[in-house]
C-alpha cells in the first residue's frame, strides 16, 4: 500500500522501527496541494502531533515522503497511528510527485475531537519530523517553517530516549557518508 507521510514517520529509521512498518520502502518525495500542516493533534502525552488542515488554497502545501508499505504491516502502522481513535484514514487526497503526476494513497488525518490548537510538539518529536524532512530533501523554505515550529520539553526521558535511538541512525548514518 503506498502511504503519504508527513510527520515522524517521514524519517525512514523511525517509520521502519519494529512497531510501525519495518519493510517501508522509499517511492519519493510528494506534496498535498491546498492542505496545511499543524502540530495540533492531541497526543496520548499531552503534546501536539502532526496533522494536515484541508484550506483549499493553492499556497498552501504540505510537502512529505511516499513509502510503499507490505500490506501484512499496515495493522501496525494503523495502531502505531492510532487509526480508529486518533487519526483517520484517507484514501481520496492527491498527492503531487516532483514530475507533477498524482495519485491518491492513504494519508492519516487527525480526528476532530483530538485537535486543540493550543499543543505544541515535544522537542524530540519535532526534531524526528525536520530530520525526515531533511532525509528526503523536502524544500528548503518549508524546513526552515518546520525548524520555526515552537516546541517543549518532553518530562518523561523515555520517550525522548526512543526517538534518539532513530535520530542517532540517521545522524550516524550521514557521518558515514
Amino acid at each position: 500500500m503506498k502511504y503519504f507521510s508527513y510527520g515522524s514517520n517521514m524519517l525512514e529509521e523511525w517509520v521502519k522501527s519494529s512497531r510501525r512498518a519495518p519493510g517501508a520502502s522509499f517511492l519519493g518525495a510528494g506534496n498535498i496541494q491546498g492542505y496545511r500542516l499543524r502540530f495540533h493533534k492531541r497526543s496520548k502525552d499531552r503534546s501536539g502531533k502532526c496533522n494536515i488542515v484541508k484550506t483549499g488554497s493553492a499556497e498552501d502545501v504540505v510537502y512529505g515522503v511516499v513509502f510503499e508499505v507490505p500490506e501484512d504491516q499496515v495493522g501496525a502502522l494503523d495502531k502505531a497511528e492510532g487509526a480508529g481513535h486518533a487519526y483517520h484514514r484517507e484514501c481520496n487526497i492527491p498527492v503531487r510527485f516532483a514530475d507533477g503526476t498524482e495519485m491518491c494513497m492513504l494519508v492519516y488525518v487527525a480526528d476532530s475531537n483530538y485537535i486543540n490548537d493550543a499543543l505544541i510538539p515535544y522537542a524530540w518529536y519535532r526534531r524526528l519530523v525536520i530530520a525526515g524532512a531533511e532525509q528526503h530533501r523536502l524544500p528548503e523554505h518549508y524546513i526552515a517553517d518546520l525548524r520555526a515550529v515552537s516546541y517543549s520539553e518532553d518530562p518523561n526521558p523515555n520517550r525522548a530516549a526512543k526517538a534518539e535511538k532513530a535520530l542517532n541512525a540517521y545522524y550516524g548514518k550521514i557521518a558515514r557518508e
